[in-house]
Protein backbone atom coordinates (compact mmCIF):
# COMPACT_ATOMS: atom_id res chain seq x y z
CA UNK A 1 0.00 0.00 0.00
CA UNK A 2 1.01 3.40 -1.05
CA UNK A 3 -0.20 6.35 0.55
CA UNK A 4 -3.43 4.73 0.92
CA UNK A 5 -3.70 3.63 -2.07
CA UNK A 6 -3.00 -0.84 -2.61
CA UNK A 7 -0.94 -1.36 -5.68
CA UNK A 8 -1.79 -4.58 -7.73
CA UNK A 9 0.55 -7.21 -8.03
CA UNK A 10 2.42 -7.62 -11.18
CA UNK A 11 0.57 -10.97 -11.35
CA UNK A 12 -2.83 -8.85 -11.05
CA UNK A 13 -1.87 -6.81 -13.56
CA UNK A 14 -1.33 -8.79 -16.21
CA UNK A 15 -4.36 -11.09 -15.31
CA UNK A 16 -6.25 -8.08 -15.58
CA UNK A 17 -4.35 -7.42 -19.62
CA UNK A 18 -5.78 -10.95 -20.25
CA UNK A 19 -9.52 -10.43 -18.79
CA UNK A 20 -9.87 -8.08 -21.40
CA UNK A 21 -8.63 -10.66 -24.47
CA UNK A 22 -11.63 -12.42 -25.84
CA UNK A 23 -11.99 -15.22 -27.46
CA UNK A 24 -13.55 -13.96 -31.36
CA UNK A 25 -16.39 -16.55 -31.44
CA UNK A 26 -17.99 -16.38 -28.43
CA UNK A 27 -17.61 -13.09 -26.97
CA UNK A 28 -15.99 -14.40 -23.69
CA UNK A 29 -13.21 -13.62 -22.06
CA UNK A 30 -10.34 -16.16 -22.54
CA UNK A 31 -10.10 -15.90 -18.91
CA UNK A 32 -13.88 -17.16 -17.92
CA UNK A 33 -13.22 -19.30 -19.99
CA UNK A 34 -10.61 -21.01 -18.56
CA UNK A 35 -8.51 -21.04 -21.53
CA UNK A 36 -5.28 -19.34 -19.89
CA UNK A 37 -3.02 -22.50 -18.61
CA UNK A 38 -0.09 -20.44 -16.96
CA UNK A 39 1.54 -16.63 -15.92
CA UNK A 40 5.27 -16.72 -15.24
CA UNK A 41 6.54 -13.02 -14.82
CA UNK A 42 10.23 -12.44 -14.63
CA UNK A 43 10.72 -9.39 -13.48
CA UNK A 44 9.71 -7.51 -16.84
CA UNK A 45 9.53 -10.36 -19.19
CA UNK A 46 6.08 -12.33 -19.28
CA UNK A 47 5.49 -15.98 -20.57
CA UNK A 48 1.80 -16.52 -21.19
CA UNK A 49 0.48 -20.10 -22.55
CA UNK A 50 -3.09 -20.93 -23.24
CA UNK A 51 -5.18 -23.94 -24.24
CA UNK A 52 -8.31 -24.65 -26.51
CA UNK A 53 -10.99 -26.70 -26.21
CA UNK A 54 -9.42 -29.52 -29.01
CA UNK A 55 -6.60 -29.97 -30.81
CA UNK A 56 -8.15 -28.82 -34.18
CA UNK A 57 -9.63 -25.57 -33.16
CA UNK A 58 -9.44 -23.11 -35.82
CA UNK A 59 -5.77 -21.65 -36.69
CA UNK A 60 -7.31 -18.16 -37.48
CA UNK A 61 -8.93 -18.23 -34.42
CA UNK A 62 -6.02 -19.11 -32.20
CA UNK A 63 -3.32 -16.17 -33.74
CA UNK A 64 -6.23 -13.72 -33.31
CA UNK A 65 -6.26 -15.10 -29.50
CA UNK A 66 -2.44 -14.93 -28.86
CA UNK A 67 -1.79 -12.15 -30.60
CA UNK A 68 -4.32 -10.13 -28.73
CA UNK A 69 -3.02 -11.52 -25.54
CA UNK A 70 0.52 -10.10 -26.54
CA UNK A 71 -1.10 -6.84 -27.44
CA UNK A 72 -2.99 -6.39 -23.79
CA UNK A 73 0.07 -7.66 -21.90
CA UNK A 74 2.45 -5.43 -23.85
CA UNK A 75 0.24 -2.11 -22.61
CA UNK A 76 1.38 -2.69 -19.38
CA UNK A 77 4.27 0.36 -18.97
CA UNK A 78 6.64 -1.94 -17.28
CA UNK A 79 6.15 -5.01 -19.26
CA UNK A 80 9.25 -5.44 -21.88
CA UNK A 81 8.95 -8.29 -23.38
CA UNK A 82 5.79 -11.09 -23.56
CA UNK A 83 6.08 -14.40 -25.09
CA UNK A 84 2.51 -15.86 -25.80
CA UNK A 85 2.76 -19.70 -25.92
CA UNK A 86 -0.19 -21.50 -27.53
CA UNK A 87 -0.05 -26.04 -26.08
CA UNK A 88 -1.54 -28.74 -27.49
CA UNK A 89 -2.35 -27.50 -30.78
CA UNK A 90 -1.67 -28.55 -34.45
CA UNK A 91 -0.47 -25.08 -35.30
CA UNK A 92 1.18 -23.65 -31.83
CA UNK A 93 4.41 -23.63 -33.50
CA UNK A 94 3.65 -21.85 -36.35
CA UNK A 95 1.22 -19.31 -34.36
CA UNK A 96 3.91 -18.90 -31.48
CA UNK A 97 6.60 -18.19 -34.10
CA UNK A 98 4.82 -15.70 -36.10
CA UNK A 99 3.15 -14.04 -33.01
CA UNK A 100 6.62 -13.48 -31.22
CA UNK A 101 8.13 -12.15 -34.41
CA UNK A 102 5.03 -10.04 -35.07
CA UNK A 103 3.98 -11.59 -38.01
CA UNK A 104 0.64 -11.37 -39.66
CA UNK A 105 -1.29 -14.15 -40.39
CA UNK A 106 -0.92 -14.34 -44.04
CA UNK A 107 2.89 -14.36 -43.03
CA UNK A 108 2.64 -16.87 -41.04
CA UNK A 109 0.59 -18.88 -43.04
CA UNK A 110 1.49 -18.02 -46.75
CA UNK A 111 0.69 -20.87 -48.39
CA UNK A 112 -2.98 -21.08 -46.93
CA UNK A 113 -4.15 -18.05 -46.03
CA UNK A 114 -5.81 -15.37 -48.06
CA UNK A 115 -7.53 -14.08 -45.19
CA UNK A 116 -7.34 -10.78 -43.50
CA UNK A 117 -7.92 -11.12 -39.81
CA UNK A 118 -9.15 -7.58 -39.84
CA UNK A 119 -12.62 -8.79 -41.20
CA UNK A 120 -12.81 -11.83 -39.65
CA UNK A 121 -12.23 -9.68 -36.65
CA UNK A 122 -14.89 -7.22 -37.55
CA UNK A 123 -17.56 -9.80 -38.62
CA UNK A 124 -17.54 -11.27 -34.96
CA UNK A 125 -17.28 -8.02 -32.90
CA UNK A 126 -20.76 -7.15 -34.84
CA UNK A 127 -22.10 -10.18 -33.32
CA UNK A 128 -20.90 -8.96 -30.14
CA UNK A 129 -22.69 -5.73 -30.91
CA UNK A 130 -25.91 -8.04 -31.19
CA UNK A 131 -25.44 -10.71 -28.64
CA UNK A 132 -24.79 -7.75 -26.10
CA UNK A 133 -27.72 -5.23 -27.61
CA UNK A 134 -30.19 -7.94 -26.90
CA UNK A 135 -29.20 -8.79 -23.68
CA UNK A 136 -29.81 -4.84 -22.23
CA UNK A 137 -32.84 -4.95 -24.27
CA UNK A 138 -33.93 -7.70 -22.34
CA UNK A 139 -33.17 -6.62 -19.16
CA UNK A 140 -34.88 -2.94 -19.74
CA UNK A 141 -38.18 -5.15 -20.68
CA UNK A 142 -37.86 -6.84 -17.38
CA UNK A 143 -37.83 -3.44 -15.35
CA UNK A 144 -40.69 -2.23 -17.24
CA UNK A 145 -39.65 -0.10 -20.22
CA UNK A 146 -41.64 -0.62 -23.71
CA UNK A 147 -40.45 -0.69 -26.75
CA UNK A 148 -41.04 3.17 -27.47
CA UNK A 149 -39.36 3.80 -24.20
CA UNK A 150 -36.62 1.60 -25.50
CA UNK A 151 -36.42 3.14 -29.33
CA UNK A 152 -36.39 6.97 -27.96
CA UNK A 153 -33.28 6.36 -25.30
CA UNK A 154 -30.15 8.05 -25.47
CA UNK A 155 -27.18 6.83 -24.63
CA UNK A 156 -27.37 9.22 -22.00
CA UNK A 157 -30.79 7.39 -20.74
CA UNK A 158 -28.41 4.16 -21.10
CA UNK A 159 -25.50 5.50 -18.39
CA UNK A 160 -28.39 7.18 -15.67
CA UNK A 161 -29.50 3.51 -15.21
CA UNK A 162 -27.69 2.68 -11.97
CA UNK A 163 -28.70 -0.56 -10.48
CA UNK A 164 -25.53 -3.43 -10.85
CA UNK A 165 -27.27 -5.15 -13.31
CA UNK A 166 -27.59 -2.42 -15.39
CA UNK A 167 -24.23 -0.91 -15.34
CA UNK A 168 -22.71 -4.55 -16.40
CA UNK A 169 -25.02 -4.66 -19.39
CA UNK A 170 -24.78 -1.05 -20.21
CA UNK A 171 -20.80 -0.98 -20.05
CA UNK A 172 -20.39 -3.79 -21.81
CA UNK A 173 -23.09 -2.67 -24.92
CA UNK A 174 -21.04 1.00 -24.43
CA UNK A 175 -17.57 -0.80 -25.22
CA UNK A 176 -18.73 -2.90 -28.43
CA UNK A 177 -20.40 0.82 -29.35
CA UNK A 178 -17.68 2.75 -29.31
CA UNK A 179 -15.25 -0.29 -31.79
CA UNK A 180 -17.90 -0.44 -33.91
CA UNK A 181 -19.00 3.39 -34.04
CA UNK A 182 -15.96 5.56 -33.54
CA UNK A 183 -17.84 8.47 -33.02
CA UNK A 184 -20.97 8.52 -30.81
CA UNK A 185 -22.52 10.74 -28.70
CA UNK A 186 -24.35 10.87 -25.28
CA UNK A 187 -27.40 12.53 -27.46
CA UNK A 188 -27.60 9.56 -30.05
CA UNK A 189 -29.85 6.99 -30.17
CA UNK A 190 -28.93 3.83 -27.86
CA UNK A 191 -30.36 1.36 -29.88
CA UNK A 192 -29.11 1.23 -33.48
CA UNK A 193 -28.92 -1.48 -36.06
CA UNK A 194 -25.50 -2.74 -37.84
CA UNK A 195 -25.83 0.18 -40.11
CA UNK A 196 -25.83 2.62 -37.03
CA UNK A 197 -29.36 3.56 -38.23
CA UNK A 198 -31.70 4.40 -35.06
CA UNK A 199 -34.29 1.01 -34.52
CA UNK A 200 -38.14 2.42 -34.88
CA UNK A 201 -40.56 1.15 -31.91
CA UNK A 202 -42.18 -0.83 -35.02
CA UNK A 203 -38.95 -2.57 -35.96
CA UNK A 204 -38.02 -3.36 -32.48
CA UNK A 205 -39.20 -7.05 -32.24
CA UNK A 206 -38.23 -8.43 -35.38
CA UNK A 207 -34.58 -6.78 -35.14
CA UNK A 208 -34.58 -8.18 -31.79
CA UNK A 209 -35.63 -11.67 -33.07
CA UNK A 210 -32.30 -11.92 -34.91
CA UNK A 211 -30.43 -10.29 -32.16
CA UNK A 212 -31.70 -13.14 -29.82
CA UNK A 213 -30.77 -15.88 -32.16
CA UNK A 214 -26.68 -14.75 -32.12
CA UNK A 215 -26.97 -14.67 -28.73
CA UNK A 216 -28.15 -18.06 -28.13
CA UNK A 217 -25.75 -19.56 -30.72
CA UNK A 218 -23.13 -17.69 -28.44
CA UNK A 219 -24.08 -19.30 -25.66
CA UNK A 220 -24.83 -22.54 -26.60
CA UNK A 221 -20.75 -22.47 -28.41
CA UNK A 222 -19.28 -21.38 -25.04
CA UNK A 223 -21.26 -24.11 -23.02
CA UNK A 224 -19.70 -26.04 -25.51
CA UNK A 225 -16.15 -25.20 -25.56
CA UNK A 226 -16.05 -24.83 -21.72
CA UNK A 227 -17.13 -28.54 -21.38
CA UNK A 228 -14.98 -29.49 -24.23
CA UNK A 229 -12.13 -28.15 -22.32
CA UNK A 230 -13.11 -29.85 -19.22
CA UNK A 231 -13.22 -33.22 -20.72
CA UNK A 232 -10.01 -32.91 -22.59
CA UNK A 233 -8.21 -31.55 -19.38
CA UNK A 234 -9.65 -33.79 -16.92
CA UNK A 235 -9.74 -36.93 -19.15
CA UNK A 236 -5.54 -35.75 -18.99
CA UNK A 237 -5.11 -35.68 -15.44
CA UNK A 238 -7.29 -38.53 -14.71
CA UNK A 239 -4.70 -40.89 -17.26
CA UNK A 240 -1.78 -39.53 -15.02
CA UNK A 241 -3.71 -40.58 -12.01
CA UNK A 242 -4.38 -44.07 -13.54
CA UNK A 243 -0.83 -44.56 -14.34
CA UNK A 244 0.34 -43.72 -11.10
CA UNK A 245 -1.65 -45.80 -9.47
CA UNK A 246 -1.23 -48.83 -11.59
CA UNK A 247 2.78 -48.28 -10.12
Amino acid sequence: MTNGVIRMSKYDEVYERLAQVFDPELDQTLTDLGFIHEIKIDESDITISFRLPTYWCAANFAFLMASDIKRRVTELPWVKNVRVRLVDHFASEPINYGVENNMSFKETFPNLSNEDLDNLRLHFRKKAFLARQERLYRHLKAIGKSDDDIAQMAISDLKELTDSVSNSLVGRYLEVISELFNQYSLCDNAFIDLNGTPIPAERMPEHMKLARSTRINQEVNGAYCCGLLQTRYQSAKDAVKEAFSAT
